[in-house]
């Protein structure tokens, strides 16, 4: 925790932090930082929404390339591999890891950023969530193929595939590259499903990913001006490519680092606390997710916001942590302000859609329940007589 480059944000800073189209707040010349609440691929879906930025993202499919293509591209155009950290809000503990390469654009365009889908992640179940986002909302994704079986790449596209129906993708353009002589050459169905929508531009086979380059500027250069896309005009050459062009104009100087301050106290676990048995709070959450209508629930530390056991889909367990802490505290200082005993407030609210629950223990008076129900299937007043069968005192002790 000593070695994280933590700042504090001037008015300045704060200001053109919310009106830049760019992802994460640059504290150095090689690395941004994005504190989040939620799971990454969920904070850095809502950041896109936000801001519409223009990217490409590279992703590889048998082979390992995305990197070694962002580094060349560096090397390049004179710049540096950077890297966007995702950091826990309050732990500053960190989520995942992307890098990319940011090149110039036009005259007065903003930096035009290349991600890899290559990313490091503390939840392995992460890794495809990001890569989801990252190649749902470009401007053009890039499928770097090596070596494999058709069935064996159907299958690893499949989750992508599937991606492509949701609301929320927004890419228009994909780009399928095959990298060396036994590369597959064309796309999978599974990705045509909406050829109606989104463009598959097929390019032929590149020798390496020096070759591959010229190819993908060459669409980029199509999409911004508008114009048709195509690659007809490419042909596989044993010749070297010409080297990459330089920055149209020269490199920013970097601004020197924010003068460097500690962060601010989080809230531990205290050292006397009885240990948590996660186990028997696994189980527990797995009889609230057959409740018909149940669509996602977290048991949670409240000081801490440590999700202690989650079933169910969205939203994840780091969400409902968050936002069920920040409930409660907005419960009990409403009931101080209206001169009522708070105590532990036990929610039950409805929306247009759902049902919100926010349920205490009162054995456990460190955890809490946070759960969202459809509301179109479950039937309230069941469902809160049901969680007070369940509750852990039906289980025996749930510590260890």
């Amino acid at each position: 925790m000593t070695g994280i480059k933590t700042q504090w944000m001037g008015d300045e800073e704060s200001y053109l932090a919310t009106t830049s189209k760019a992802i994460g707040r640059r504290i150095d010349d090689e690395q941004h930082e994005l504190f989040v609440v939620c799971d990454p691929a969920e904070a850095l879906q809502q950041q896109f929404e936000h801001h519409t930025p223009e990217f490409i993202t590279l992703h590889e499919i048998g082979l390992d390339g995305s990197l070694h293509l962002l580094r060349a591209v560096a090397r390049a155009t004179r710049r540096k591999v950077q890297q966007l950290v995702v950091r826990r809000q309050g732990f500053g503990l960190p989520l995942a890891t992307l890098q990319f390469v940011e090149l110039p654009g036009p005259a007065n365009a903003p930096l035009v950023r290349i991600y890899s889908t290559q990313v490091e992640v503390a939840d392995e179940s992460q890794r495809i969530e990001l890569a989801k986002v990252l190649l749902g909302h470009s401007r053009l994704g890039v499928f770097l193929v090596g070596r494999g079986a058709p069935a064996q790449n159907t299958a690893r596209l499949q989750p992508l595939s599937d991606a492509m129906y949701d609301t929320t993708w927004r890419n228009r353009h994909l780009m399928w590259l095959p990298i060396g002589p036994d590369a597959a050459t064309g796309a999978p169905n599974s990705l045509g499903g909406r050829r109606s929508v989104v463009q598959m531009h097929s390019a032929p086979h590149s020798a390496d990913l020096a070759h591959a380059w010229p190819m993908i500027s060459s669409v980029w250069d199509q999409l911004r001006a508008g114009g048709p896309v195509t690659l007809a005009h490419f042909t596989p050459s044993p010749a070297p490519p010409p080297p990459l062009p330089a920055p149209a104009a020269a490199a920013p100087a970097a601004r020197p680092p924010l003068p460097m301050r500690p962060m601010p106290p989080t809230q531990p676990m205290p050292m006397d606390a009885e240990p948590i048995n996660t186990a028997m709070w696994q189980d527990y959450v797995r009889e609230l997710a057959a409740i018909p209508g149940m669509l996602s629930c977290c048991v949670f530390e409240r000081e801490t916001q440590r999700p202690i056991a989650h079933a169910g889909g969205r939203p994840g367990a780091a969400t409902l942590a968050a936002r069920g802490s920040a409930l409660f505290d907005s419960l009990c200082s409403t009931a101080q302000a209206l001169g009522l005993a708070a105590g532990q407030p036990d929610l039950a609210l409805t929306l247009a859609e759902h049902h919100v629950l926010l349920h205490p223990f009162e054995r456990h008076p460190r955890l809490l329940l946070h759960a969202v129900l459809d509301a179109h299937l479950a039937n309230l007043t069941l469902v809160r007589m049901k969680l007070h069968r369940l509750d852990p005192g039906e289980f025996g002790p749930l510590h260890d």
